[in-house]
């Protein structure tokens, strides 16, 4: 029965539209520290494409890390929880793209690769959508060596949080907060190394940065 209203497509509107709003609320009503945005705004000046990339459990808060004219917009699950999470960052002007950052969703793959050639910035959380945790699937690789799109890891945390009973240990937070939003430093496939190498890199930067979010809001 719960699965059936979870599928309902008004239900999904509907909460999407109630997450969008709770999302807005702990934002104006919290205080924001943002570390190293420089580099962000150094690649957006460029005028190239980007992939900006967190790991799933920081998924709520993260349309309001974004703060640039360049066009960015999310890759989501085509699954129930997709749609509601699509539904959500629409009221947030975030545009959606189906798929996951499995390597065998081809559609959604081909779908990224000529985003990339349009000065987009693309959001990946590439530990979705089900996991393992901060561990990164191989399309966010093949994305990365077919098109050598510059990668900008972010993380971010805040003061008041719970963490979640979830595959991703997801981090819920509440209004009248503190955040702190970290950028890492840009990368991109190397290809003097191997696809293994490579992800290992990106997942160390990607830990790097959500371990200093975390201290600071301590």
């Amino acid at each position: 029965m719960i699965k059936k209203i979870l599928k309902h497509n008004a239900f999904q509107l509907f909460l999407g539209w109630l997450i969008s709003l709770y999302i807005r609320i702990c934002f104006n009503t919290s205080t924001w520290i943002i570390k190293n945005e420089g580099v962000v705004t150094k690649e957006c000046v460029r005028e190239k494409s980007l992939i900006i990339c967190f790991w799933h459990s920081r998924l709520l808060m993260a349309c309001f890390c974004w703060n640039w004219e360049k066009k960015l917009k999310m890759l989501v699950s085509s699954h129930s929880d997709g749609k509601i999470i699509s539904n959500a960052i629409s009221h947030l002007g975030i545009q959606t793209i189906s798929g996951s950052s499995r390597k065998q969703n081809i559609s959604s793959l081909k779908e990224m690769i000529k985003l990339m050639n349009n000065n987009n910035a693309l959001g990946i959380t590439p530990d979705g959508p089900k996991g393992p945790n901060q561990k990164l699937k191989e399309g966010l690789i093949s994305l990365l060596k077919k098109t050598q799109t510059t990668l900008v890891p972010f993380s971010y945390s805040a003061k008041f949080k719970i963490r979640l009973n979830t595959w991703d240990n997801f981090l819920f937070v509440t209004p009248f907060n503190k955040f702190v939003v970290v950028w890492g430093n840009p990368l991109k496939f190397d290809k003097t190394k191997s696809s293994d190498q490579n992800k290992i890199i990106i997942e160390g930067e990607l830990n790097r940065i959500t371990r200093l979010a975390d201290n600071l809001c301590k």
